[in-house]
């Protein structure tokens, strides 16, 4: 934050404000429930805090600057191992004992804070200098005042209940579920486990699964990074030993990242300090992963990890040695009862699969979906008279074994990337 925010351009005399703000409304408290509040009628009226708190928060932050030999360390308590955890960190203008360019005024904060006000502990202080030790003790006295504010905990729920489980959170949802997951988050010390532990074992999180007409059960976009590396865990797609083979093993990582790139998550990298748009772009959020491009990269990243290996690319997923690895011959050879046994490994909705659509009754995946994964299947050669049955040959007499591939290859594309794949 001391770079990316002007951190280290915050001194005493010339406040910059860009950290402090981002650090309450992006970070932390954030300003409510998205959709759901009025205009601000006063300048510099956040709701969950004001202009005036910016400042005060600037000015708890100023005084510090970039420490390039990564010689100072915050001396954090692990609370989940023995000793300290030295995380690097910037350094204070001046010397430790004369915090030369950081405000040691009295910061007063808005009504939002209960009009709490933020000091230099005297005994901290070195005559009437700010020292490292008080600086830090203010940065202290800022979390801690921040944190306690009901509305940080239910900020930080929001995020985690659109994570999981759907980005649309009306009032109701917010009043009940996500102040529950707040409760439960403040009472456990601001612990991540114990909420989503709860979350997990309620009974809404599963109580959305009524069938297709709702949209919270099956309706988050993957982000590419779930896309990848699902994909490539489901199909059991190793990367080159970093030891062994670290030139391939650099290779492929970096042939990922880009694929990733191309797909709208520059790894690490967002463009924007909230970071990336599904995670708190109001209102469209895991929409976000989806545009023109995108999608056609994301069904690229599809085509090219299952095509022939002369294709571009060099992580790769056998079509042929996947189904002969991993399906017993007798279902490999039944086109109908290859598609059910993929979709099953493959998607999530897997219960009373059938091709009849009169024997359909919507509880998983429709027959039409079945459908057209057998269309896409033996479209390929489309001079057979009898496709299901040229298929039982070819798969039991492995004479035509580039048309297997194909329209392996064929079957594959069309389940991974179906929008059923592409959503969790």
């Amino acid at each position: 934050m001391l770079r990316l925010l002007d951190g280290n351009l915050n001194v005493r005399g010339s406040v910059n404000e860009n950290y402090a703000r981002e650090l309450m409304e992006l970070f932390t408290i954030g300003r409510g429930l998205e959709g759901t509040l009025p205009p601000a009628t006063v300048p510099g009226d956040y709701f969950n805090f004001t202009e005036q708190d910016v400042r005060a928060a600037a000015a708890v932050l100023s005084g510090w600057e970039l420490d390039t030999t990564f010689t100072s360390f915050d001396q954090t308590v692990d609370l989940y191992t023995t000793g300290t955890q030295k995380l690097p960190r910037g350094k204070v203008r001046g010397s430790t004992t004369n915090a030369s360019s950081h405000d040691n005024e009295v910061k007063q904060f808005s009504d939002r804070y209960g009009n709490a006000t933020i000091q230099p502990n005297p005994l901290l202080l070195n005559g009437t200098n700010a020292t490292e030790e008080s600086a830090l003790d203010e940065i202290s006295q800022l979390i801690e005042l921040i944190y306690a504010q009901p509305e940080t905990a239910r900020n930080f729920c929001r995020r985690i209940y659109r994570y999981f489980v759907y980005h649309e959170i009306t009032q109701t949802i917010d009043d009940t579920i996500v102040a529950e997951m707040a409760n439960t988050l403040v009472s456990n010390g601001y612990k991540l486990q114990p909420v989503l532990e709860d979350l997990f074992q309620s009974q809404h999180f599963y109580e959305a699964a009524a069938g297709v007409n709702d949209d919270n059960f099956g309706g988050i976009i993957k982000s590419p990074l779930d896309l990848m590396i699902g994909t490539l865990r489901l199909c059991n797609v190793q990367l080159p030993d970093p030891t062994g083979n670290a030139t391939a093993y650099y290779e492929q990582t970096g042939e990922l990242i880009r694929a990733l790139s191309d797909m709208g998550m520059h790894f690490y990298e967002p463009f924007d300090v909230a970071g990336y748009d599904a995670y708190h772009q109001y209102p469209i959020y895991h929409r976000s992963w989806i545009s023109t491009n995108y999608l056609v990269s994301r069904y690229e990243f599809i085509r090219n990890l299952v095509s022939d290996s002369q294709m571009g690319g060099m992580m790769k997923i056998d079509p042929v040695v996947f189904v002969q690895t991993n399906i017993s011959n007798a279902i490999a050879s039944n086109a109908r009862s290859l598609i059910i046994e993929l979709v099953k490994y493959f998607l999530p909705l897997a219960d009373n699969l059938t091709f009849d659509t009169a024997a359909d009754d919507n509880a998983g995946l429709t027959a039409e979906r079945l459908n057209y994964f057998l269309t896409a299947f033996l479209k390929s050669p489309q001079i057979d008279a009898d496709p299901e049955g040229a298929w039982t040959f070819r798969w039991n007499n492995p004479v035509d074994t580039e048309v297997v591939r194909r329209q392996l290859e064929s079957l594959f594309n069309a389940i991974m990337q179906s929008p059923e794949y592409q959503l969790y």
